[in-house]
């Protein structure tokens, strides 16, 4: 998805297929660097998908709930915590 001034530009898919055709947690940042990628909108994640992205300078913030376009929404609006290795997560859900 490309947001340009909290505006929805485009949307698109990308496979989540690993390139070494193996589950590999790794895999989803590598994917996410290559497109471009540099924040994600999580419910939750683990340390390890975490340390990838951040390796990468993927920002990753948590909180969403509902529609993707809800989400949008709450990051665009400050809603969403940004989380990092460096930090802590409030989110509830831990």
């Amino acid at each position: 998805m490309d947001v340009k001034e909290k505006d929805i530009e485009s949307v698109k898919t990308i496979s989540n297929l690993s390139p070494e055709i193996e589950h590999n947690c790794a895999a989803p940042s590598k994917i996410l660097e290559s497109n471009n990628v540099n924040a994600v909108l999580v419910a939750g994640i683990g340390g390890r998908p975490l340390m990838s992205l951040a390796e990468k300078n993927i920002k990753v913030f948590a909180g969403i709930t509902g529609k993707v376009s809800n989400a949008v929404e709450d990051y665009n609006n400050g809603l969403l915590q940004e989380i990092s290795m460096n930090g802590t997560c409030n989110c509830s859900h831990h």
